[in-house]
């Protein structure tokens, strides 16, 4: 009986043995992004992932939160060699979906071992992109306190004032301007998420009591709402103030901290009414890269 038990433990030996032996054997390379440029670190709530792409599948090579390259990520090589692109996702910090959220924020296609990455597939191609914003607040009678609202059309005629592509399912655009509290503090106030430049965006914070014009933008009136969430106390004068259109992964809620990719920005006008400025086209705010195996 214990020469029976011996050898039985010596076959399960045998057995782990052999598995451990063929876990080995898997040739495994490492991938490389070897620059970055445009990238930030995100906040607490979220994290970028990389991924390869192989046979139609995306399949994660780990999630990572710093920028600095060169950054290697390890998978099996036959993986690797086979894969036809890579991509860079933003991701919840929370939880560890297998599956690659809809935030691509960038992606390159491999031409031998490497692939030049950016941001045209995953969120679009801003060449061509332009705007308009016009100085009014629509949501109240009060014709002295125009310099107080911004809104994304064309005063002049009556059209949307944004020239930009239409996103993917996974980002969404916001409005902001940037003006000091009562404390010196320069503070970004958001206009809204929007998705379509053409209608009224998802939130109205601030206006007053009248309807919205069907065009993203916001009045800066309730001064009660203002004090508490930003230290400012009176109805902001945006003359001269910064104004600017960033791409927000669609999943966050940060209403007060724009995302770093910026295409379009300008500075409103001391100019007659209608205030119509002009926003300039800013690329250098979209990320590119380059990865290699």
């Amino acid at each position: 009986m214990k020469k029976i038990k011996f050898l039985g433990l010596l076959t399960a030996a045998a057995l782990l043995a052999s598995c451990s032996g063929d876990d080995d054997s898997v040739q495994r390379s490492d991938i490389t992004i070897t620059s970055l440029t445009g990238l930030e670190r995100l906040g607490t709530n979220a994290e970028y992932q990389a991924w390869i792409t192989v046979d139609g599948q995306d399949i994660s090579l780990g999630r990572f939160t710093d920028v600095n390259v060169p950054k290697s990520f390890s998978a099996p090589t036959s993986q690797i060699t086979s894969a036809t692109k890579f991509k860079i996702s933003v991701e919840k910090s929370t939880g560890d979906s297998p599956e690659i959220s809809n935030s691509i924020i960038l992606s390159g296609t491999f031409g031998g071992n490497s692939a030049s990455l950016n941001s045209k597939e995953g969120i679009g191609d801003f060449v061509g992109s332009s705007g308009v914003f016009t100085l009014q607040t629509p949501t109240d009678s009060n014709a002295n306190n125009e310099q107080s609202g911004v809104y994304f059309f064309n005063a002049t005629n009556g059209t949307a004032g944004l020239n930009l592509p239409t996103l993917p399912a996974g980002w969404k655009y916001e409005g902001w301007v940037t003006v000091p509290n009562a404390s010196g503090e320069m503070k970004n106030l958001s206009t809204g998420k929007f998705t379509r430049t053409n209608t009224t965006d998802e939130t109205s914070r601030f206006g007053g009591p009248l309807a919205d014009p069907n065009f993203p933008g916001e009045d800066f009136l309730d001064t009660g709402l203002l004090a508490l969430a930003y230290n400012i106390n009176v109805e902001p004068n945006l003359i001269s103030k910064r104004v600017f259109i960033s791409i927000e992964p669609a999943d966050d809620n940060d209403l007060n901290t724009p995302f770093f990719l910026q295409p379009l920005s300008g500075t409103a006008n001391n100019g007659v009414r209608p205030n119509i400025n002009t926003m300039g086209l800013n690329t250098g705010s979209l990320p590119e890269g380059r990865v290699v195996y």
